[in-house]
């Protein structure tokens, strides 16, 4: 008996000190982001595109019901990997990382800082292993090493303020991807460009610091929608073609499966960054998934009321509160334009079914390498679903990406960590894209410098969210700010939502005077009543917040921004 009872003591203790231990374990970390999926285009947010393993993720984990992107590609990856708000790390104002959006003003540079650490950067350093695969646009260039061919391009397209020097070269360089902390990667740099690649053809895809050498491993029936000139003269060659090629959603996440191989001979964990670029234009998909969804999409009002109505009985959108009526939108739409939103709609769900394909390959090579356990996946969407299609795959939400509306800045997201996360958990908190940042650094250890590349950085504005991960609540941030060419949003103490000049720019233009917006986001999450006349104090402490916030951030005002690029608003 008393051997029994020494044997039981040392189980225990052997057991508690393994709990010790598995606490001190730093996990692995696969963080997935799709580019303009819809707040409901998952069936656990609601949507009926097939999603069976990300809804999975969701039955097994938390979603998030109230998670804020910046509202557009390149500013929401921006915090998402520096934990600031974009415009410190040059993405300010809606800027996007292509040369041709770079301006000559710290808050719109449309390149990351190299002074600011990344958090591929500080977990490398933490001892972690760190790969990238997908779409960056973030800025940066190989034009050191091809300047006499790139520098012509760069010359046509920057402001003649702005001049072509060594030291910007270099900066260019500097902010790519294999310099910012990733050991491995295979990523394309640009924002948008063909998802399908026949064998022969040119392509954008970098491994590392040297041009990629596609894998072409399947036959495709491709399907590759244009509506546009410009659309048919670079998107549309590859339509109702058939043959092996290379897909980029089907391809990146062979790359991944390749690198996430390689870490199991290692006793370190990972960060992986997996960006894909589904279901972002152009609209290019599988021709059999394309046809699976055109029935499905006969009746686009049937589409956003149904989506409404699921969301209501999953608990994540108020029974009581109004969504703005789309039926009009649809119902007098002349029949053609009717048809082409249909045909959209049907490549958008299918390049989704196609990313959560995808995303069950990944969680599949987890479970085989037996990491799934010690692996904290996180995905969300960048921002909003595109104006392509309305705001139909937003739905209830009213707005698109790059519009500060709900439809534009607030994303599904979901994460999934066994034996921490609670299976089926949900959470109505306030949650900013540039929280992920302070989560991973408390998670793994790593440390915040004080001192970076000889410079001070910016200390992170997000805040760590590990509370919500072990079932608590988080109160709301006093305040989030938004600001995308000329609009300007203000979202305070979770509840009061301002906008200033909502809309696209050379709309809200053309109109008089100076649209003011006032919701109570907690009661009105579909922005349908504009209380701005009830609340004037409000209405002004929340303006002059805004613009001390856009004073402090360096934002310069959108009209000044046309006049040195007449074409960005288009």
């Amino acid at each position: 008996m008393k051997k029994l009872f020494i044997w039981i003591r040392f189980a225990f203790c052997l057991s508690v000190s393994s709990f010790s231990l598995a606490q001190e374990i730093q996990p692995n970390i696969l963080l997935i982001v799709s580019d303009d999926a819809g707040y409901s285009d998952l069936g656990s947010f609601g949507g009926e595109i097939e999603t069976p393993n990300l809804d999975a993720l969701a039955a097994n984990g938390l979603k998030l019901s109230r998670f804020y992107s910046n509202a557009r590609c390149s500013p929401t990856r921006a915090s998402l990997l520096t934990g600031v708000e974009a415009a410190h790390v040059g993405f300010g104002g809606g800027v996007v990382g292509d040369w041709e959006r770079e301006l000559p003003f710290p808050a719109h540079r449309a390149r990351l800082k190299y002074v600011q650490p990344l958090i591929s950067e500080l977990l490398l350093d933490s001892g972690y292993q760190t790969m990238m695969v997908g779409k960056w646009h973030l800025g940066g260039s190989y034009i050191k090493q091809h300047q006499e061919k790139m520098a012509p391009k760069w010359k046509a397209v920057h402001p003649p303020q702005m001049a072509l020097t060594a030291q910007e070269m270099e900066l260019d360089y500097l902010a790519l991807p294999p310099q910012r902390g990733f050991e491995k990667s295979f990523v394309f740099h640009g924002a948008q460009g063909n998802l399908f690649y026949q064998p022969g053809l040119p392509h954008p895809y970098y491994h590392n610091n040297e041009p990629a050498e596609l894998k072409y491993k399947q036959q495709y029936d491709m399907r590759c929608y244009s509506d546009t000139d410009y659309s048919r003269k670079h998107y549309s060659a590859c339509d109702g073609k058939k043959g092996i090629a290379f897909y980029a959603t089907d391809g990146i996440t062979d790359e991944a499966i390749s690198m996430l191989k390689q870490t199991t001979i290692k006793d370190k964990p990972f960060f992986m960054y997996v960006a894909y670029r589904a279901p972002h234009k152009p609209l290019q998909a599988p021709k059999e998934l394309v046809d699976k969804y055109k029935k499905k999409y006969s009746d686009l009002t049937g589409i956003a009321k149904g989506r409404h109505k699921r969301l209501v009985s999953l608990g994540m959108f108020p029974k009581e509160a109004e969504a703005r009526d789309t039926n009009a939108f649809y119902n007098n739409m002349p029949a053609e334009k009717y048809t082409q939103y249909v045909e959209k709609a049907s490549f958008h769900a299918a390049m989704m079914e196609k990313l959560d394909d995808n995303v069950g390959r990944l969680v599949s090579q987890l479970k085989e390498a037996s990491q799934l356990d010690n692996t904290l996946i996180v995905y969300l969407s960048d921002n909003g679903a595109a104006s392509h299609i309305g705001d139909l795959m937003n739905q209830p939400y009213a707005g698109v990406k790059a519009l500060l509306w709900e439809g534009g800045a607030r994303t599904h997201a979901i994460l999934h960590w066994p034996n921490t996360i609670q299976p089926g958990s949900l959470s109505n908190d306030i949650v900013w894209v540039g929280d992920l940042f302070s989560t991973f650094i408390e998670l793994s250890g790593a440390e915040f410098p004080q001192i970076f590349r000889g410079n001070t950085p910016r200390p992170p504005d997000g805040r760590s969210i590990v509370p919500l991960l072990k079932g608590k609540q988080l109160p709301p941030p006093i305040e989030l700010y938004n600001n995308d060419k000329g609009q300007q949003s203000v979202l305070y103490k979770g509840k009061w939502k301002l906008l200033i000049e909502p809309g696209w720019y050379l709309q809200t233009l053309a109109k008089p005077g100076v649209a003011i917006e006032l919701y109570d986001i907690e009661n009105d999450p579909g922005e349908v009543n504009n209380v701005a006349d009830m609340h004037p104090e409000l209405v002004k402490r929340l303006t002059t917040m805004a613009e001390e916030w856009k004073s402090r951030n360096k934002i310069i005002d959108y009209r000044h921004i046309i006049k040195i690029k007449p074409n960005d608003p288009y």
